[in-house]
């Protein structure tokens, strides 16, 4: 039984969200900002061609407004993600591998949260810059990514069960649980439509493969500080503060 306050579970996981969304808001701002405002440049000289060179209407929102609220935004959701990860990690904690350490399960929790809700979506839908896809395509693609997400979440669950098997000895565990994580994901990536927007031939393909590598680590890098700054404060913080008593009176 966890003894930690629900309280103090809920400031854990905000206080790292909020590092973890101030990190994923530098690396947007260094590694993915160049990429979208290079495919906006591209987008807005087609416009101006094919306009005839036409003087554009004036911008009711700054292209830096749009970055200020987008950084802010990374901020603000990534708070919400560290209290929902708190929150999962508190009551699924003895069920998740690793659960003998907090820091061990906080980690393994936070790779099964990277591999449903970022990994496997951004296989199945490639992100492509704001200027680059089509606009009739937008339905299609966010109900596929959120089956891939739903789907990937059941399967990481399947894949779980099976490796905390307690009728299994260990190595039938682990060639069941990778049997079932192969199977389950040729199936997910089979039953899922393709939706992938075409790429428009005057975007250099290095230009949309810098955007999801970049993309992608931005997402990354937050799991990774997410999970290290609650493993830190769910398991370092508690010994800092513990009582010397039991060793005193051993010493005795």
């Amino acid at each position: 039984m966890d003894t930690v306050p629900l309280g103090r579970t809920i400031g854990y996981g905000a206080l790292a969200g909020v590092v973890a969304g101030v990190t994923g808001s530098a690396v947007m701002y260094w590694l993915v900002e160049p990429v979208i405002r290079a495919a906006i440049a591209i987008e807005d000289a087609e416009a101006e061609e094919h306009a005839g060179h036409a003087q554009a209407a004036g911008e009711v929102v700054t292209r830096g407004e749009q970055v200020s609220f987008g950084l802010a935004t990374v901020i603000v959701v990534g708070t919400l993600i560290g209290i929902a990860f708190a929150l999962v990690h508190r009551f699924l904690r003895a069920r998740l591998p690793g659960s003998g350490s907090p820091a061990s399960s906080v980690m393994v929790l936070a790779g099964l949260g990277f591999v449903s809700f970022t990994l496997a979506p951004a296989l199945v839908i490639p992100a492509n810059p704001p200027a680059v896809g089509d606009p009739m395509t937008v339905d299609v693609r966010t109900l596929t990514y959120l089956g891939t997400i739903v789907g990937a979440v059941v399967l990481t669950a399947a894949v779980t069960s099976v490796a905390r098997a307690g009728n299994l000895t260990h190595g039938v565990r682990a060639i069941a649980a990778t049997a079932v994580g192969i199977a389950g994901t040729v199936v997910l990536f089979w039953a899922l439509p393709d939706v992938a927007d075409p790429v428009p031939p005057t975007v250099p393909a290095d230009l949309i493969w810098h955007f999801r590598v970049a993309s992608l680590a931005q997402i990354g890098v937050m799991w990774l500080v997410l999970a290290a700054v609650f493993a830190f404060l769910a398991s370092g913080r508690p010994r800092l503060g513990a009582s010397p008593g039991p060793q005193r009176a051993q010493a005795r």
